[in-house]
């Protein structure tokens, strides 16, 4: 496992598309301008004329707007259900103002208020006398450099760094925040989220335009620590989600049987599996950025830094992963699922999207 996080660190380069453009845009020096102040609801940390709330909330768009010569990914779409978004999915249907469901979405500080949930889904007890991973929607005072709400996950906003490169997730937080400034925070700064970040945030995507992401097929069982999943996972996205919802990760109990869906599995090429997203005897499958895979260290996207427009069980790499079936910030379907759970109907016969991109006879009755 060890060996696969040292891989890593070596296929991550410095990060990609920084932003560019009048200072004045996103900051404020002294927060006044003709007797008024610039920065809506108080000044903000480094000098910044909005939050991050501010900033990645939207009437107009809900993918994304231009901000000087900059482009500004939506994740809070303003003006009603939104009909397209981001790969990370829009915080509208959890947001107090739109459909306002929590089960839709994760609960934000400045976008939802807080559920009723003592701690995340698969997750821990709250960690010692802190609270920073209680809720995402209250504010996070017991570790100030932490920050609260947004930072709970976009812990090192690093907007100016250079991300020219495709893949991103440097060993240094300090160069690149990590892929979308995903990192955890426990003893040390190596704990961060490495992929290839498209870089219109899926916008636009197709099978070969798309977000990849790292897997890891190793062992799961000791994955469930608030503190080690980064180092028994590597630099995973599913690692990253281990931070709060670690239990969902444990591969089996103690009879080995599976008692929750695998997180980062290899797809089989045995069965319905060797069929996964069209593919014929295990190859040739075209990936679907709906349903995302993750990629193993030995995929060839991590030295070409291209990613590929296909899903090849034969190959061993292609796996599934948490994002393949939630999207992080919100979707329309309870779970924040990508799909309508309930729409799943086994013996259908014309199904091959959500589960049965997987399970490819479960539809047709195989």
């Amino acid at each position: 496992m060890l060996t696969a996080t040292a891989l890593v660190a070596v296929f991550c380069g410095p990060a990609a598309a920084e932003v560019t453009g009048v200072c004045s845009g996103c900051h404020t020096m002294h927060n006044s301008q003709g007797g008024d102040p610039m920065a809506p609801g108080g000044t903000h940390a480094t000098l910044l004329i909005n939050d991050c709330v501010g900033c990645h909330s939207s009437s107009e768009s809900s993918t994304t707007y231009s901000l000087g010569t900059s482009t500004v990914p939506v994740v809070n779409y303003k003006s009603g259900e939104p009909n397209t978004y981001l790969a990370g999915g829009n915080f509208w249907w959890v947001a107090d103002d739109g459909d306002n469901r929590d089960t839709a979405g994760h609960n934000v500080l400045g976008i939802s208020g807080v559920d009723s949930l003592e701690r995340a889904p698969g997750g821990f007890s709250e960690c010692g006398t802190y609270n920073c991973h209680k809720s995402l929607a209250e504010e996070q005072d017991s570790i100030q450099e932490f920050g609260s709400g947004c930072q709970g996950c976009h812990l090192r906003p690093a907007h100016h760094a250079d991300d020219s490169a495709a893949v991103i997730g440097a060993a240094s937080p300090s160069t690149d925040g990590y892929y979308r400034f995903l990192s955890g925070h426990a003893t040390g700064n190596n704990r961060g989220v490495c992929g290839i970040e498209d870089s219109d945030w899926q916008a636009s995507y197709s099978a070969s335009d798309h977000n990849e992401y790292l897997g890891f097929s190793g062992n799961k069982e000791n994955a469930t620590s608030i503190y080690g999943a980064f180092e028994k996972l590597g630099h995973t996205m599913t690692a990253f989600c281990c931070g709060c919802h670690g239990m969902f990760h444990q591969e089996q109990n103690t009879s080995g049987e599976w008692i929750r869906h695998p997180s980062d599995a290899v797809i089989q090429n045995t069965g319905e599996y060797a069929d996964a997203f069209g593919a014929t005897g295990g190859s040739g499958g075209l990936y679907d950025p709906n349903i995302p895979v993750a990629r193993g260290i030995g995929h060839g996207v991590w030295t070409s830094g291209i990613p590929s427009p296909t899903v090849d069980p034969a190959d061993g790499y292609d796996m599934v992963m948490c994002l393949s079936c939630h999207r992080p910030h919100g979707s329309p379907y309870d779970d924040l699922l990508r799909w309508d759970y309930g729409d799943m109907i086994a013996g259908g016969g014309s199904n091959t999207t959500g589960c049965f991109a997987c399970h490819t006879k479960k539809d047709t009755g195989g």
